[in-house]
């Protein structure tokens, strides 16, 4: 028998493997896949998902009616604000920003205020600043809305000693789309109730 020859014991002890990185060995011919296929595979998976649910959403008229909705809230408040804001040093100047956020028959009475009207105003001497606490929307149509707002009204005198006053009223807005952007077409203080 020649001496090179393997024996039964030698190739079965092969074939079982001793778990050394042996090159005939099934462990070793598996290739794992490398860091930069796997971040690519996440990459892709991540990528898939966010095109489906941007598909999922950009017809979804819920998401068009919030922005809406998101919209006359802002452009509310803003316009309450300013309706609620002047400086008796600049009377004309506030006027003119009423006029800018109103429409309609309220934008007609602010075109119609007079310089008779305009002096009385800043004989008064007073600076009030309007700031909207909380606001929502109660009702929105296509091109029309309701908005109700809480204010907190400052009036500080010309004088400086004397000390301002702050004032909290509740307002109800009725909002018209005019030229692409929501306007005050009725502005009236809401009572608020104690019970």
């Amino acid at each position: 028998m020649d001496e090179t020859a393997p024996t039964d014991t030698d190739s079965t002890a092969a074939d079982a493997g001793d778990g050394s990185a042996d090159s005939g060995s099934w462990k070793s011919r598996i290739r794992r896949p490398g860091p930069p296929i796997i971040l690519l595979l996440v990459a892709t998976l991540i990528a898939a998902s966010g095109l489906v649910a941007w598909w999922q959403t950009a017809g979804d008229d819920q998401l068009v009616r919030a922005e809406q909705r998101d919209t006359v809230l802002l452009q509310a408040r803003q316009g309450v604000e300013i309706m609620n804001t002047l400086d008796y040093r600049d009377v004309a100047g506030g006027i003119a920003q009423w006029q800018d956020v109103t429409t309609g028959t309220l934008r007609d009475q602010l075109t119609a205020v007079d310089e008779a009207e305009q002096q009385l105003l800043a004989d008064q001497q007073k600076i009030s600043t309007g700031d909207v606490v909380d606001a929502a929307v109660v009702e929105l149509e296509d091109d029309r809305a309701s908005v109700i707002a809480s204010v907190e009204i400052t009036v500080a005198d010309a004088d400086p000693e004397v000390e301002a006053t702050v004032k909290r009223n509740r307002f109800a807005a009725d909002l018209i789309m005019a030229d692409g952007r929501w306007l005050i077409e009725d502005l009236r203080q809401v009572a608020v109730s104690l019970g």
